[in-house]
């Protein structure tokens, strides 16, 4: 019964998507644009042929000027989970659900440390956001440092390793690629 339910959802955020759309009276393209996505993949996000990640769909929602929460005020299959974001003795934590296609890992890490991304890759895109510290995010052996607030998303990365410059707490997911 869940895996009808998995299906079912990726048609029923498309269609919410194009309801908030055309109610705001913007063409695909102006959302497309807001979102700093392109407007094939916002079409094949309404239509149900692309899977949205969730960092992906809080940047439509945005563009629309409506929160995630209104995006998906009609889901009637919304799960909310209350969390704290674990300490820095507690490494990670995950914080996704069984039914969710993202996969979603919270964490707070001393200064100097080392990590290696805490989700699988393959196959799956990635997003990094700082909540607080600073730290180098090495994606495919490229460096990008981020200070609180900034993040990173990836797509089909190979590797991804972060080495916090200043105590952090840091929230990771990965979902379906978006590459075809």
């Amino acid at each position: 019964m869940i895996a009808l339910e998995q299906e079912s959802l990726v048609p029923r955020i498309g269609k919410a998507i194009r309801t908030r759309r055309k109610d705001a009276r913007l063409t695909l393209t102006q959302v497309a644009q807001r979102a700093e996505i392109s407007v094939s993949h916002l079409s094949n996000i309404e239509n149900g042929l692309s899977i949205a990640s969730l960092p992906l769909l809080a940047k439509v929602a945005a563009a629309l000027n409506i929160s995630l929460a209104e995006l998906t005020r009609d889901e009637d299959r919304l799960v909310a989970r209350a969390a704290t974001l674990p300490s820095v003795a507690d490494g990670w934590r995950e914080l996704s659900h069984s039914a969710l296609e993202t996969d979603i890992m919270a964490g707070s890490f001393a200064k100097d440390s080392t990590l290696v991304f805490p989700l699988p890759l393959a196959g799956r895109d990635c997003f990094v956001t700082l909540l607080r510290g600073s730290a180098i995010v090495t994606v495919d052996d490229v460096q990008h440092a981020l200070d609180r607030g900034d993040a990173i998303d990836a797509r089909s990365a190979v590797d991804v390793t972060l080495l916090i410059t200043e105590d952090a707490q840091i929230v990771c997911s990965t979902s379906p690629s978006s590459r075809h």
